[in-house]
């Protein structure tokens, strides 16, 4: 019922272990390309990391973005859909306690599974 919205909360260095896999990255965007379709982010443990839309975004794309979608390559991401942080909230994002977070997330083993 709900599989197709299952993904891993990863940060940048984790991103080759999912390769295949839906996952969602939060980063800082650092560089647009003028056609809309791809962006580099700098995400929360400081690595870049590409995202390919699947469509141009048409509005201008700034500050930190959380993308969910398909880890390809190592060090890209295929967006299936895209949030954008509001200034306010962009300046207040806690790079570290969010890396820390994925980090924390990856180390129990099956952490989502319940008993059927």
């Amino acid at each position: 019922m709900f599989e197709e919205n299952l993904r891993e909360i990863v940060n940048g260095a984790m991103l080759p272990q999912y390769n295949g896999k839906k996952v969602s990255i939060t980063g800082l965007v650092t560089k647009v390309n003028p056609n809309g379709i791809t962006f580099d982010m700098r995400s929360s443990d400081d690595k870049i990391v590409k995202v390919n839309l699947r469509k141009p975004h048409s509005n201008i794309l700034e500050g930190h973005v959380e993308v969910h979608g398909t880890a390809v390559s190592g060090t890209t991401v295929i967006c299936d859909d895209l949030t954008e942080f509001s200034p306010e909230s962009s300046a207040e994002f806690d790079a570290t306690s969010h890396n820390t977070m994925c980090q924390l997330l990856q180390s129990v083993p099956n952490l989502w599974k319940t008993a059927a």
